[in-house]
């Protein structure tokens, strides 16, 4: 067991390769965090039914120093002198202080196991479970800004928000460094565990509650803005936004200084939404731009809607005298709809299923918060692009007023994942035979509706996940997407190429698979959650891509299991030495040929690699 995880189930096929890691609790959602640590690990967050595990992985390891040195000080060289009159009953008084070291370089990778090993876990216990985190965008984490900037005191921490089952939303800061061994193996936490927990301090965290829901919360986001025009930290507080199924959905507002953050806060504005919402988002524009305050709402009656919490509506009266409760309240900017369902034999689960509009599973921020991505219950997905950002577009949503009849929303960009059809035709209606003048009782009409063989009973389930893969923080903005619908899965490595490459195709009438690498849809084949049903996908963007590869590798949740997939195919040590010998012999100055020998090497070699490539699991 390395870094607290058991060693991956290894699954190999011709497209990708899967790293399934079993886990000891019930998970509910996974983030990869957009920075690395230090040292070069990338970090997952997941949360399960106790709080939310931290995950370190790749990267340089810690110097094998560091646990003689932990060792040295637990066997009292380094301890300090108890006073017997100290009120603290604790026998460890003093602070300890956090100084891990790491290699100078990465280790170098197995070539049976060549993936990136777990350097060290965290678990924050929060008493209760975790239904959703939320991160700051990419855009602002690894915004380039000066040394005085809030920023900076941000990109040295994990910072983010956690939805619990107790009504109560958490925002956690703690260090980006993975904590040493000598930090786990501190004597305080043998005799009292307790201090451990979420809150006290004892990992480098700071935590903040925001409390006013009466329900379990199932969506949450965060942002950050500038009090003034110094964006520096005194200036600098967070956004966070939550929603829970409350009366008919309950959006509540919360606002964090950085400079002094409470232990507890309450909400600033407090929306009552029509319908319950199935996702809400920040734009992820920086905090200087207009649109950083924009929220994005998809409710459940098939409705994207923009709110923007900072231009009021009604202000708080400032008079000390006056009676007025009324808080404040944004506005609303802007409404897009789907098309509607087609025929009667589709299945619309909503609180207003006559109208027939199609339920948006999720809605996410593109193109640097100029588009909006959606997804659809039959499979269909587009791109709302607001502000013109796509190619070859003179104007947005906003300029072009691109209402049609029936109130529906066009799409700039539009596809279809085959999710929700398989699960229609899944299997024939069982016939039963019986008396057609048998009575209708309770218990025959129960019977009846248990093999009525209506395979698009349960609503389908489904999930965006998009991550900025720009060359660099200059570069025009591109996103890696992945669809979840259903048990299927698909992806748009870059999103900007397979615009260009589908308005290309309308123009000319050519073939967008014949386009250029990342211009197309890639369906994600042979998922193997060992059983578990999927609840959930994220996106950890790589450092260095492999050739024929994706830009990110793909989080795919199970129940308690989270599977790593990587596709293309990494250059084995067998394939170069391979290259190696063939290049020496070919190149040999006397011009000799291969003998027997040599061809039988070079031939043994290649069928191992073959063999190796092929072999679908490891374990």
């Amino acid at each position: 067991m390395a870094g607290g995880l058991p060693e991956p189930r290894v699954s190999r096929n011709q497209q990708n390769t899967q790293l399934s890691y079993e886990l000891p609790n019930r998970i509910y959602t996974a983030k990869a965090y957009p920075l690395q640590s230090p040292n070069g690990s990338s970090i997952i967050l997941y949360g399960h039914e106790n709080g939310v595990r931290i995950v370190w992985r790749g990267g340089r390891s810690f110097r094998p120093a560091t646990y003689a040195e932990a060792a040295k000080k637990t066997n009292g060289a380094d301890t300090n002198i108890i006073s017997l009159d100290d009120d603290d009953d604790s026998p460890m008084t003093a602070t300890f202080v956090d100084k891990p070291e790491f290699e100078e370089d990465e280790e170098e990778h197995d070539p049976s196991r060549p993936y990136p090993n777990i350097l060290q876990t965290l678990d924050l216990y929060f008493g209760a479970d975790v239904q959703s985190i939320a991160l700051l965008s990419t855009s602002i984490l690894k915004a380039d800004q000066g040394p005085k900037s809030s920023l900076q005191h941000i990109k040295q921490n994990i910072v983010f928000t956690a939805a619990c089952g107790d009504n109560v939303v958490r925002l956690v800061a703690l260090p980006l460094t993975p904590p040493s061994p000598a930090s786990k193996s501190r004597p305080a936490l043998g005799y009292n565990f307790t201090q451990a927990n979420v809150g006290n301090g004892f990992w480098g965290e700071t935590i903040v509650l925001l409390s006013g829901h009466q329900k379990p919360l199932d969506a949450v986001s965060m942002t950050v803005e500038y009090t003034d025009k110094s964006e520096n930290a005194k200036s600098a507080e967070i956004i966070v936004a939550s929603h829970s199924r409350e009366v008919t959905g309950r959006l509540l507002l919360y606002r964090v200084s950085l400079s002094s953050p409470p232990s507890h806060v309450e909400p600033f504005q407090t929306i009552l939404l029509s319908s319950p919402a199935r996702a809400i988002s920040f734009n992820p524009a920086l905090p200087k731009e207009v649109r950083s305050t924009h929220l994005l709402v998809a409710d459940s009656t098939g409705v994207c809607r923009i709110y923007d919490y900072k231009r009021l509506v009604n202000a708080p009266a400032n008079d000390e005298d006056s009676t007025s409760h009324v808080s404040e309240q944004g506005t609303w900017l802007l409404s897009l709809y789907p098309g509607f369902q087609r025929g009667k034999t589709e299945n619309y689960r909503g609180v207003h299923a006559g109208m027939g509009r199609k339920a948006i599973l999720d809605a996410k921020w593109v193109s640097n918060g100029k588009a909006i991505l959606v997804l659809l219950n039959d499979g269909e997905w587009g791109v709302w692009d607001i502000e013109g950002a796509g190619p070859g577009a003179s104007q947005g949503l906003l300029s072009a007023q691109s209402i049609t009849g029936g109130s529906q929303s066009s799409f700039s960009l539009t596809g279809f994942i085959e999710g929700a059809t398989k699960i229609r035709a899944a299997a024939p209606p069982l016939q039963i035979t019986a008396s057609k003048f048998a009575p209708m009782t309770p218990s025959t009409r129960k019977s009846a509706d248990l093999f009525s063989g209506n395979a698009s009973s349960a609503p389908v389930r489904g999930q965006l996940s998009v991550v900025d893969v720009s060359a660099s923080l200059t570069s025009s903005s591109d996103e890696s997407i992945v669809f979840w619908l259903g048990e299927s899965f698909a992806v748009i490595p870059s999103l900007s190429k397979y615009w260009t490459a589908n308005v290309r195709k309308s123009v000319t009438g050519g073939n967008i698979f014949n386009g250029t690498p990342g211009g197309r849809i890639i369906k994600l084949e042979s998922i193997d959650l060992q059983g578990e049903r999927c609840s959930g996908i994220d996106q950890l963007p790589k450092t260095k891509t492999a050739p024929n590869g994706l830009p990110a590798d793909i989080i795919i949740l199970g129940e308690h299991r989270f599977t790593i997939l990587s596709a293309g195919k990494p250059v084995s040590q067998f394939q170069t030495s391979t290259r190696i010998i063939l290049s020496e012999k070919s190149n040999n100055n006397s011009g000799e040929l291969l003998d027997v020998s040599a061809i039988d090497q070079v031939l043994s070699q290649m069928e191992n690699t073959n063999g190796f490539e092929a072999r679908r699991k490891l374990f």
